[in-house]
């Protein structure tokens, strides 16, 4: 009589599918680790034509939520002061050669004739961001004897790391409209050629008049 064999068992795919499982871990935390590297040194380095092209773009945001604003402020045409960081700085020494690092912010001052018509244009922003889809950050206001006492704020991100704020301003009390963007590393090819802080309009070029006021 012929002995009957057993059946066969198909080969395991358990090797196969543990290596595929072990690359995939090794490539997120590869991803992981270059990320936080780059957390750590202040993010990548760009160049400074990009560096041009943030400050326009921080700009604009900030000129677009001003002539957004209903009831508009007093002045049609907005002209900002620009600030520079001092949190925006290499303390590790990671910026070696040409790299330097910048953190463009402009502010803008909002006049109306009544506090009234401030806490309207602020209410109305605060729907339109949400409307737009934002995360906004309703900013109480300053108690009574503070600077800016009973004038509301509000605030929201815009993406790549630019930040728009209507509040009292942290030192003069009146109303201001704030547009920061995030601190930026760039290669300075150009040297003195574009200094963000010679660029007072913040349009990424740094013409005669802004050169010799600096």
């Amino acid at each position: 009589m012929q002995q009957l064999q057993p059946p066969s068992r198909p080969a395991s795919r358990k090797g196969p599918v543990i290596a595929t499982v072990a690359v995939l871990v090794v490539v997120a935390l590869t991803a992981l680790v270059a990320k936080g590297c780059q957390a750590v040194t202040g993010g990548p380095v760009g160049s400074t034509d990009d560096f041009r092209a943030y400050v326009r773009s921080t700009t604009k945001t900030g000129e677009d939520v001003y002539r957004g604003l209903s009831p508009a402020p007093r002045d049609a045409t907005p002209y900002p002061t620009k600030e520079g960081s001092s949190s925006c700085v290499d303390d590790f020494g990671f910026d070696t050669g040409d790299t330097t690092r910048d953190q463009p912010a402009f502010t803008w001052s909002l006049e109306y004739a009544t506090e009234a018509g401030y806490r309207s244009a602020v209410a109305g922003l605060a729907r339109r961001w949400r409307k737009e889809g934002r995360d906004v950050e309703e900013i109480p206001a300053p108690g009574p004897g503070e600077k800016g006492a009973g004038l509301p704020g509000v605030s929201a991100a815009f993406g790549d790391g630019i930040e728009v704020s209507v509040r009292p301003g942290w030192y003069s009390g009146k109303p201001e409209l704030r547009v920061e963007g995030r601190c930026f590393r760039y290669e300075d090819t150009y040297g003195d050629a574009y200094d963000y802080m010679d660029d007072d309009n913040g349009d990424g070029v740094v013409d005669d008049l802004e050169r010799s006021d600096g």
